[in-house]
């Protein structure tokens, strides 16, 4: 028997509410998070994260879920999980850990984890040759493979090599000055000074 057309008519306005309801309850969580995840490079494997959330939303989580932040995210490195050089919060409309670290340099490929939030949300790669990379995550997911390659280099001068040339450009001078003059025992005492210093920085 054919129901009522009143009847089906009722069916579905209660589908119909009851998708409107689903949808909305979605949105609204979404919009609770407001969780946006934006990680920069520089050339030489330096990076730095900013992971934005509503301030509300991120106090309560915090609550719920205790521990700190940074056991909350994961940099998943060639296969290797990557430990954050320091993190900072920063309150305000939204709040933002500020994330620091460091890849090698001839790192390749990154997966990212945030086992925080539930709803989906943009992560913003920006490489260090000026590529963008943006890709939706499905809340409390793993990112996809994102390539990292080809965008680091090694520094011509390593900090030591340039704390020795300073040092050398520095003590010259004073070599010439002392080569320059008799040698007195006081001169002499001088020079091996300027030694033992040059030696110490090229250490």
């Amino acid at each position: 028997m054919i129901p009522p057309v009143r009847d089906q008519c009722f069916r579905l306005a209660r589908l119909v509410v009851a998708v409107i309801g689903i949808t909305a309850a979605s949105a609204t969580a979404h919009d609770l998070e407001k969780t946006q995840v934006v990680i920069t490079f520089a050339a030489d494997g330096s990076f730095v994260a900013d992971v934005a959330n509503d301030p509300a939303w991120l106090k309560l989580r915090l609550e719920s879920i205790p521990g700190p932040f940074a056991d909350r995210v994961v940099f998943w490195v060639d296969g290797h999980e990557i430990h954050l050089e320091s993190v900072e919060f920063r309150n305000g409309e939204p709040a933002v850990n500020r994330l620091r670290g460091r890849v090698p340099t001839n790192a390749r490929t990154l997966r990212w984890f945030y086992g925080l939030v539930i709803d989906p949300y943009p992560l913003t790669i920006r490489r260090a040759d000026g590529r963008a990379i943006v890709e939706e995550i499905q809340g409390n997911a793993w990112s996809g493979t994102i390539d990292l390659s080809g965008q680091f280099h090694e520094p011509v001068l390593s900090q030591r090599s340039v704390g020795i040339l300073l040092a050398g450009l520095l003590l010259i001078p004073l070599a010439l000055r002392l080569a320059t003059k008799r040698t007195k025992p006081r001169n002499a005492r001088n020079i091996v000074f300027v030694f033992f210093v040059f030696s110490w920085f090229s250490r």
